[in-house]
């Protein structure tokens, strides 16, 4: 028995170090390739497969013998009989509209920002159709286009709003029972054989296809789109076409979320989502169509399709959804062999795209490998496939975290279920050793993720959470010390996440839900605050912290809890993969409602509305100088200087010199009694007068009006929260409520509003701006500046609120005593109301010759507030005192009965009129 064991091992020895053949350059592998070549007694080609591995004995025979045709028959006959082994989960497993109807007739769409619905027919003759598109207008969705189902010569001609009769209806049934018939604002159809020409003013919007691969001349689409605006409550929706074809035609309707205009819209300046292959003989070509987003490239070949059509096929038993599926899969192998000199099919397009089309293979596999339609030739096609995959994702390298960390966990899967290749072992080292180590690489020192986006670090946190128990169930232990680290970077996204738990969708991202993930991920690490954050509190415990500050990735946020209704506001200078140039951008958020939203990401593609929202400045909180996007270079100076954080309020500091001409300096004061303020410094880099431009941009539904003489705009959501806009010198600023876009999910658009204050000027300057939430209808607010006798406001800004009842005080420079309308204060910022005063590093406050607040030395920071009888002080540092010598002396009311110190009763003495409670 000794000598059999060591006979084995030294098999296993052996077939370790065979060197199997050459790569394929653009081909396909070879039989000999993969099973290895017997000749003369010893290989002389190393096979792929570990013939040691129970069960594959006949398989080694068969080619030993020289009989590959066996070999494929014994392959298979060894899969259908293996036990199951754990795979990767399907990267879609819910089938969308049409997956498993019209993906078998090669016609797929990328994203979701087109659905479809149905279809319907036209001809012969004139004919009425109805859908029901409630599920459609009911998310949101206000447009629908028009494509033909069948590649042939018929021609559909629908009805257009220009024509006299028969326009497009919606029927919309409200929930009062009341109906409202809408027609279309914009509708016209594209035409690829005219690709610059514009038919929106036709009577007729043409639908047809024909000939081979995703379009030709004779391809051509209709759109239409419907003003919602002012709908609430639809129970019920109908769109209604009428149109005529000279024999029947059967004409697909998607809904979209794309808004659109009849005038300008054109075959080239529409990014199309949605292609069709249908009757062509070589089905999809794994190409990128002309003109089609650049992520159709890349997505297609992901086999997103795979798990609807394979969970279709285990829950119905139908095997039209697995010889479905195996045909794709094997077609993709025929075309991309060609197409890759690396690993073929295998490594066709790299990295991300390997990871996820071999992720959704192994799991695919699982459940076509009992399957009829699975013949030995195909079988073998598909390992040799995903066996070059995970050579090529072994090997591969790419800088992107999100990427990587993919080919990782997709390789260790594969190692796990095809332990019968020869290179399992070490992928199996390979990904485990890079997977506990990489968050060294993808985080900086401060816990934060270096690729700037919410989006991207959501589906890399999301990926641990699923992989660890993965990771444990295989012998796989997860470091204390890569457990610490990711640990560092859940808190991160859970600092990002507004109070209701949704993503700020900063950078390339789309407003996501983070709590699933989180609690996940609080479960997996045992950590109760993210549970907490994670079950929106049904579960674990409060974090112990609310503002914070990330200096290494360059971000604050400030908050004022943890609850939906609580308030919130994100600024970021930071930098890296995925980012947008939006450095000191802001978003809010309060009572339930993100009020100044990004404006997220729509498409990766050329389309301008998509530059706009991903590569301008403009389309971001913060100010464009000089009409060009910041440069996103690495090396500009910038960041966020500071946080004073204060359980009254936070004070937040940053720069950037990411814009050539100009530093961008600004401070946010934000007060959790909901008030922000804004104040921004320009210092020019010359003596040339630049142009800056303030931007604030609001949801797509938001409504915002411009008042003519303060120039406030308000946001006007008829119920919930709202948010006004006051510029502090709206006379000396250009004010405007341009358009631009919003992109309220991937792949969607609406027109939206936003506010733009701009003037041009040399040398330094300053924007002061209030930002004033509300539970309802906006709050009117009033600002006017205060002069601070002759100093310039770049260096100290004082503005009076409401008519006097409230005063705001800057330094930009070093602190001095300086008076502004009634009042005179040494230290570097001051917010004082009727029942607040807010300071930081300042020792004095005086208001008409009277003191409110006296310290023997500077407070670094201070609140105080008076209600009902009660003061309450909160400050760093702060600690209970009486002795007037030492302690702050604070105004307040005879009838102040209790003091409160930094949440904590404490006694008080009274003299003249002051209280004595804290040093």
């Amino acid at each position: 028995m000794r000598s059999l064991r060591r006979r084995f091992a030294v098999l296993i020895l052996f077939a370790a170090f065979l060197v199997p053949g050459p790569p394929a350059t653009a081909a396909a592998l070879s039989d000999a390739g993969f099973f290895g070549r017997w000749s003369a007694g010893a290989w002389a080609v190393g096979p792929r497969l570990n013939y040691a591995h129970a069960g594959l004995a006949p398989v080694e025979s068969a080619v030993k013998a020289g009989d590959y045709t066996l070999a494929k028959q014994k392959l298979l006959d060894y899969y259908r009989a293996r036990p199951a082994i754990e795979t990767s989960a399907f990267s879609h497993d819910k089938p969308w509209p049409g997956a498993l109807e019209l993906t078998p007739s090669h016609i797929w769409t990328l994203g979701d920002g087109e659905q479809y619905v149905k279809t319907v027919a036209f001809g012969p003759g004139e004919n009425t159709v109805t859908a029901d598109v409630t599920t459609t207008v009911t998310k949101g969705k206000a447009g629908f286009f028009l494509m033909s189902r069948y590649k042939d010569a018929v021609i559909a001609l629908v009805n257009s709003r220009s024509k006299g009769s028969g326009k497009p209806t919606l029927r919309l049934t409200l929930a009062d029972g009341s109906t409202k018939t809408l027609n279309p604002t914009h509708d016209t159809y594209i035409w690829a054989a005219y690709p610059d020409n514009v038919y929106g003013a036709k009577y007729y919007m043409q639908v047809s296809d024909n000939g081979t691969g995703p379009f030709t001349g004779e391809t051509r689409k209709a759109y239409l789109h419907f003003d919602l605006s002012g709908v609430s409550g639809v129970k019920k929706a109908e769109l209604t076409l009428t149109g005529q074809a000279p024999s029947a035609k059967a004409v697909m309707l998607y809904s979209t979320g794309e808004t659109f205009n009849e005038t300008t819209r054109t075959w080239n300046n529409t990014v199309q989502n949605t292609y069709s292959w249908e009757g062509d003989p070589g089905g999809f070509d794994w190409k990128l169509p002309k003109g089609a987003d650049p992520e159709y490239l890349y997505q297609l070949p992901r086999f997103f399709f795979a798990g609807p059509l394979a969970l279709e096929y285990q829950k119905t038993g139908d095997e039209h959804h697995a010889k479905t599926l195996i045909g794709l899969m094997t077609d993709f192998i025929k075309d991309a062999d060609t197409y890759d000199s690396d690993q073929g099919a295998g490594s066709y397009l790299e990295n991300l795209h390997v990871a996820r089309r071999l992720q959704n293979w192994i799991a695919a596999y699982e459940i076509l490998r009992k399957s009829p339609s699975l013949t030995p030739e195909s079988n073998v096609a598909i390992l040799k496939t995903m066996n070059r995959a995970g050579m090529h994702l072994q090997e591969n390298v790419v800088t992107t975290p999100n990427k990587m960390q993919s080919q990782k966990i997709t390789l260790l899967h594969a190692a796990v279920y095809f332990p019968e290749f020869r290179a399992a072992p070490g992928w199996r080292t390979n990904a485990a050793t890079f997977l506990t180590t990489q968050l060294n690489d993808s985080t900086y020192p401060d816990g934060g993720y270096k690729e700037a986006t919410d989006g991207y670090l959501r589906g890399y946190l999301n990926q641990y959470a699923e992989s660890i128990p993965f990771m444990r169930r295989q012998g796989i232990e997860f470091p204390a010390t890569a457990s610490a680290k990711l640990r560092k970077l859940a808190r991160f996204l859970m600092d990002q996440a507004y109070p209701n738990g949704y993503s700020p969708a900063y950078g390339d991202a789309n407003t996501k839900d983070l709590r699933g993930g989180l609690a996940r991920l609080g479960a997996e690490l045992e950590d109760p605050e993210l549970v907490y954050v994670g079950t929106s509190g049904a579960s674990g415990q409060r974090p112990a912290h609310t503002s914070v500050l990330y200096p290494d990735t360059r971000v604050a946020i400030s908050r004022s809890g943890w609850s939906a209704d609580d308030s919130y506001l994100r600024i970021n200078a930071d930098r890296g993969n995925h980012s947008h140039p939006d450095e000191l951008a802001i978003t809010t958020y309060a009572y339930g409602r993100t009020l100044l939203p990004d404006m997220e990401t729509f498409t990766y593609s050329d389309d301008p509305r998509a530059v706009w929202l991903r590569k301008s400045t403009e389309a971001h909180n913060t100010i464009e100088i000089d009409n060009k996007a910041q440069s996103q270079s690495t090396t500009a100076a910038g960041g966020i200087s500071h946080l004073v954080t204060n359980p009254a309020f936070d004070l937040i500091g940053a720069n950037t010199e990411s814009s050539t001409g100009a530093r961008h300096e600004r401070s946010v004061l934000s007060l959790h009694s909901d008030l922000w303020v804004v104040s921004d410094r320009l210092k020019p880099t010359d003596t040339a007068a630049h142009r800056y431009e303030q931007n604030w941009h609001f949801a797509w539904d938001a409504k915002p009006a411009m008042n003519s003489g303060s120039k406030a705009v308000s946001t006007g959501y008829g119920t919930g929260a709202n948010i006004s806009i006051v510029p502090a010198d709206p006379t000396k600023v250009t004010s405007s409520l341009p358009d631009g876009y919003h992109a309220p999910g991937g792949y969607t658009l609406q027109n939206a509003k936003y506010a733009s204050y701009a003037k041009t000027v040399a040398g330094q300057t300053t924007f002061d701006t209030l930002l004033v939430p509300s539970r309802g209808a906006a709050t009117p607010v009033t600002v006017a500046r205060l002069p601070v006798g002759t100093t310039p406001s770049y260096q100290a800004t004082a503005l009076s609120l409401n008519g006097g009842t409230g005063v705001y005080y800057k330094s930009w420079t070093t602190k001095a005593s300086r008076t502004f309308g009634s009042y005179a204060f040494d230290g570097k910022l001051l917010y004082a109301d009727a029942g607040t005063i807010v300071l930081v590093d300042g020792s004095s406050v005086v208001r008409d010759g009277t003191t409110l607040v006296k310290a023997p030395a500077a407070v670094t920071d201070l609140a105080v507030t008076f209600k009902d009888g009660t003061v309450r002080i909160d400050g760093s540092g702060l600690t209970a005192s009486t002795d007037p010598a030492t302690a702050i002396a604070i105004a307040a009311p005879e009838a102040t009965t209790k003091v409160i110190l930094n949440g904590t009763a404490v006694p008080f003495e009274r003299v003249d009129g002051f209280i004595y409670a804290a040093a």
